[in-house]
């Protein structure tokens, strides 16, 4: 696909203007003079809003396969599809993969249909809706390009439509650049008070003050180091998100962890954003079950014919068993299922957390959760540590709120001699509450131990699988950056490539 092309993207039009997130059809109508006002606007917005199912659909695989995680599920296959697993897997990838091309495509078109509605938001006449229309915009774009920056690196900087010829010979701009953008999207939201710190039912799924303060404070403690001030304006920031979902004070008073992932309880007081799904052959179902359910299972798991990527890593199965009783086990991973016709168990391992009943292959009804408390909460334990330079107290409780939900022991802080000890539980921790949710990667680069987690993964704690390659080598720094599509290059050759490819 043309780099301006993916800019820019001309809309195809549907012509609805959903509001209610999880039960209309995305609309994604023709952008240049469509917006004529607020409900045009909306509609814009919910294409953008539509765009997250495509970056969603491919970013398991740049985010939880690169980590320690999740694998291919044989070694050595020849498909096709189980060489680009392979190479993300163990991070020998070109510039042409196939899989990368796609969500630089995605995670740009979320850029462009954000900029679509911010560009039109001069023709809503409400104040208080242009504001919010604003807000939600500058969310979408802000959580893209944090997800581009720090997987890429320098990226393109994009707030406006370009002609074909400005797209061809525009250049990538340095990571703090694109950090700046991000940030002055999420200031101006909280500065200015543009969300709702909650949505009506029918809007839910739509960003709200939580969200918007939660990235902030993520931007914050990625970028900065803890001795610094922006590193600590976090603290308040998480603060408020903990507050605005009640203000928990022991794990007894979260959501439980199974209801969490529920169908049957979507958008609960757990999630802070999420992206929606529904089923009903309406073009807008997970497909996630298909994804990653086990294959050849006759229909006793899933139906349809599931592809069993994002293979949980025996390293990870490992670290869940060191407590046989953790509820979360249950709810992330099976290792087997009961096949109905022969009566008899059938060994196979495959993520269940986002797995839910269908009608129709890769239509499940299950929401992708993007920010929820659980996270906020580990982030604040780790935060409230970092700052005082040691455990505390307070660092201990919110590390325990997660543990007491899952029934596992909780710490007490004399468990902790020190700040490196406290570090590699919470570290583990969060590996574990937010398994399979795309997480674990970004948090080993945020740790700056992305490059010596994965190489003892590669070669020690997983080398029973890997083993079987026999050529399996340890990654360096730049392979923690993914290379800038090959397309690109082709349509821009004046643009730089990532250090190694």
């Amino acid at each position: 696909m043309k780099f301006s092309k993916y800019l820019f993207p001309i809309l195809a039009a549907v012509g609805l203007a959903a509001c209610e997130m999880d039960r209309e059809v995305y609309s994604e109508p023709p952008v240049d003079g469509y917006a004529k006002d607020a409900a045009g606007v909306n509609s814009l917005l919910m294409g953008a809003y539509g765009s997250m199912h495509d970056v969603l659909y491919y970013e398991w695989a740049m985010t939880e396969l690169r980590s320690d995680n999740t694998r291919m599920r044989i070694n050595n296959s020849n498909s096709s599809e189980s060489k680009l697993i392979e190479q993300l897997d163990q991070s020998t990838l070109l510039s042409s993969h196939a899989w990368v091309d796609k969500y630089w495509t995605a995670s740009y078109h979320a850029v462009a249909c954000a900029n679509d509605v911010l560009a039109s938001i001069g023709v809503v006449d409400d104040e208080t809706l242009a504001a919010q229309y604003e807000g939600e915009a500058r969310f979408l774009r802000a959580l893209n390009y944090f997800n581009i920056v720090r997987l890429w690196g320098p990226a393109f900087k994009v707030t406006r439509k370009l002609s074909a010829a400005e797209s061809r010979t525009m250049q990538r701009v340095a990571s703090s650049e694109i950090y700046d953008l991000i940030e002055e999207d999420l200031r101006t939201i909280v500065d200015n008070d543009q969300l709702p710190g909650v949505h009506a039912a029918a809007d839910l799924g739509r960003a709200a003050m939580p969200a918007a303060k939660a990235l902030l404070a993520k931007v914050c403690m990625t970028r900065y180091a803890p001795g610094d001030a922006k590193y600590a304006e976090a603290a308040t920031l998480l603060r408020d998100v903990i507050a605005a979902a009640g203000d928990p004070q022991s794990g007894a008073q979260l959501v439980p962890y199974d209801e969490v992932f529920s169908i049957r309880n979507e958008m609960n007081s757990e999630i802070i954003f999420a992206v929606r799904y529904t089923a009903g052959n309406k073009g807008v179902g997970s497909p996630f079950g298909g994804l990653f359910g086990p294959l050849n299972n006759g229909g006793n798991v899933i139906i349809g014919s599931p592809k069993h990527y994002n293979f949980p890593s025996d390293d990870l199965l490992a670290a869940f068993k060191k407590n046989a009783a953790d509820k979360r086990i249950a709810v992330s991973y099976a290792e087997k299922y009961w096949n109905a016709t022969t009566g008899k168990d059938v060994s196979a391992r495959y993520v269940t957390k986002f797995l839910s009943p269908v009608l129709t292959e890769y239509d499940g009804e299950n929401d992708w959760p993007v920010i929820r408390l659980g996270d906020v909460l580990l982030l604040y334990a780790e935060l409230t540590a970092e700052l005082a330079g040691a455990p505390t107290a307070e660092s201990v409780k919110y590390l325990n709120m997660t543990r007491e939900r899952a029934g596992i022991p909780a710490y007490a802080l004399a468990d902790f001699g020190s700040l490196t000890q406290f570090r590699t539980a919470l570290r583990e921790e969060r590996r574990l509450e937010l398994a399979f949710e795309n997480k674990r990667w970004f948090d080993l680069q945020r740790w700056g131990v992305a490059v010596e987690t994965v190489n003892d993964y590669l070669l020690d704690r997983e080398s029973a699988f890997y083993g079987g390659y026999g050529y399996v080598k340890a990654i360096a720094a730049w392979q923690t950056m993914l290379p800038v599509p090959l397309s690109v290059i082709n349509i821009n050759p004046d643009v730089a490539q990532n250090v190694g490819y």
